[in-house]
């Protein structure tokens, strides 16, 4: 299985960097099993987890702008 951040910046790079549709792609691609977390112990929909992940990448630099 692919890690988050592999899934991440696909899903980035296909969108344009386009940050609702990273975020939708993402949550789904984690419903459908393509992706998972270690846990969920504070019970975060797939979509504000992919909203976080999104962030937290942008912030420590693993993801950059659409180039």
């Amino acid at each position: 299985m692919a890690s988050q951040r592999d899934v991440m910046r696909v899903l980035f790079r296909r969108h344009m960097g386009n940050e609702s549709a990273v975020i939708r792609a993402y949550a789904d691609a984690e419903r459908r099993g393509e992706v998972s977390r270690k846990s969920n112990d504070y019970a975060i929909d797939a979509e504000e987890y992919a909203r976080r992940l999104l962030a937290d990448a942008k912030k420590k630099g693993w993801i950059s702008e659409y180039r």
